[in-house]
């Protein structure tokens, strides 16, 4: 019998179980879709010790500075012409941009500092091969990078995947690093590839399409009319595992 992963995002945490309360709302409503299943089939990969923010002191280069730096100005050029009404105002446009960016930091040095970047990659091979079986991927924001990167360069590991499913991928902000790792022609060699993206979420994630044009599904739904509750909220209510429920079951072994 299969398993399901999940893969974290942004932010940093010393909780290595992170993973059991969204394991247990998910638990429950997958039982009303007929798929019962055991503490033992759910699982998380933990990253957060291999991906040091790169604004604490000590870990941010020059380059890198320069890469948060550019991607600050991109963000609010990006929100203020294509999201938000200048009515709004200059400051809260500027306030979602910096979210974006100091929040989504921390990924710059998995995708431009390369001994970070493999060791995430292990982390996530070594959960894989672990399981024993098939696995569901189930990745959240920042971890969606993480798995699509890892997945493209790893294909005997891709293999072991039933389905990838991306939530809230913020994969639009990142392109350009991840098209230098991996690039964006074929998927990763994956059973079946979901992503679902909240409409107003500030990452981005219906843009996702525009990137890969080889999902399997592609799925968009209202989570809150907040773009930084949208972002966060997507193991959060009923509505949500709802319809991550009726994914999995699409992919389960």
């Amino acid at each position: 019998m299969g398993m399901i992963l999940f893969v974290h995002g942004m932010g940093h945490s010393d909780d290595r179980y992170y993973w059991r309360g969204w394991a247990d709302l998910l638990r429950t409503t997958l039982s009303c879709f007929g798929l019962d299943l055991r503490e033992e089939h759910f699982g998380g990969v933990y990253y957060y010790d291999l991906v040091p923010g790169p604004r604490s002191a000590g870990t941010v280069s020059g380059d890198l500075r320069s890469q948060i730096t550019a991607l600050r100005e991109r963000a609010l050029q990006e929100f203020s012409l294509s999201r938000f009404s200048f009515n709004e105002g200059v400051k809260s446009v500027k306030k979602l941009a910096d979210y974006v960016v100091d929040n989504f930091g921390d990924i710059i040095t998995y995708l431009y500092i390369d001994k970070t970047h493999y060791a995430v990659n292990n982390r996530l091979y070594e959960a894989i091969y672990n399981s024993g079986g098939q696995v569901q991927l189930i990745s959240y924001s920042l971890g969606s990078i993480v798995c699509y990167c890892a997945l493209k360069e790893n294909e005997e590991a891709a293999k072991k995947v039933s389905h990838l499913i991306m939530l809230g991928s913020p994969l639009f902000w990142f392109k350009h690093g991840v098209a230098e790792r991996t690039g964006f022609g074929a998927r990763p060699a994956v059973t079946r590839f979901t992503n679902i993206a909240g409409i107003l979420d500030i990452a981005f994630p219906h843009m996702v399409p525009r990137l890969i044009d080889s999902l399997d599904e592609h799925i968009e739904i209202t989570i809150s009319f907040d773009p930084v509750k949208g972002h966060k909220e997507y193991l959060a209510h009923d509505k949500m595992l709802n319809l991550l429920a009726r994914e999995i079951k699409k992919g389960w072994v």
